[in-house]
């Protein structure tokens, strides 16, 4: 089995007045720059990219691509602003699926996208989503993207996913439960939100055991909170914790 890939969800740091606190979040980048993990996606759902103004994604995104190699970020669009400075930045889009109607709109919607551009999966936010029929028709289009975060997918789901892609599509399974058993059916890697508070002991790329249970640890802290904001908040209290210079 090779070695799974880690794509990060960032959290965006904020003052007590709400307004992001930008040298947090660039001692942020810079703490996450020196790790192995593989992928930052900035300004995704764990970011409150969704909520968050176009000016504040797109100052975010400095931040990050002024302390991290654009090679390591991915920069989540919800707008096409979004989609816009990402390029102007230098980083890959990783674009949100958002309200496409059935698989025939979809499929035009990624005809659209540029080339080594990334898709988010989820069914809250599309009634049509990535899905293995969706994948393969696109790739007989030729316009496959290049890769994605493919969320509330089964094993199986992955399996077809990857024999729809080929080999080449990055594909992260949005799931960081089983990391070993993603990677073995297919994944390019996994999607790991609790280690967006870039634990002190993050262990080795290399052997998923003490890197399952180092996502466990926290994975059970998030479960245990009622709603998105109360994951959020126990996240950077956790983060923060971890360097109290901040």
């Amino acid at each position: 089995m090779n070695a799974p890939r880690v794509m990060v969800p960032v959290l965006t740091l904020r003052n007590a007045d709400g307004s992001v606190d930008h040298g947090a979040c660039g001692a942020y980048a810079e703490r996450a720059g020196g790790t192995w993990l593989d992928l930052f996606l900035v300004s995704g759902t764990i970011g409150g990219g969704e909520t968050s103004t176009t000016e504040e994604r797109r100052r975010v995104l400095e931040v990050w691509t002024e302390r991290v190699s654009p090679e390591r970020l991915l920069a989540c669009v919800w707008t096409p602003d979004d989609l816009m400075h990402a390029a102007e930045c230098g980083v890959r889009p990783i674009v949100v699926l958002r309200s496409h109607a059935d698989a025939t709109a979809l499929g035009t919607f990624l005809a659209q996208l540029p080339a080594g551009a990334f898709v988010y999966s989820h069914p809250k936010y599309s009634p049509a989503t990535f899905t293995p029929t969706v994948a393969a028709v696109a790739r007989q289009a030729g316009v496959l993207p290049a890769g994605g975060k493919i969320c509330k997918v089964s094993l199986d789901d992955v399996a077809q996913l990857r024999a729809a892609t080929g080999e080449p599509f990055q594909l992260y399974d949005g799931r960081c439960r089983h990391v070993a058993r993603s990677v073995a059916a297919g994944a390019t890697g996994v999607v790991a939100v609790p280690l967006c508070t870039l634990p002190a002991d993050l262990p080795d790329r290399d052997d998923a055991v003490p890197l399952q249970r180092t996502i466990d640890r926290t994975q059970s802290l998030i479960d245990a909170r009622p709603g998105l904001q109360e994951r959020v908040e126990m996240l950077t209290a956790q983060l923060v914790a971890g360097e109290p210079a901040w």
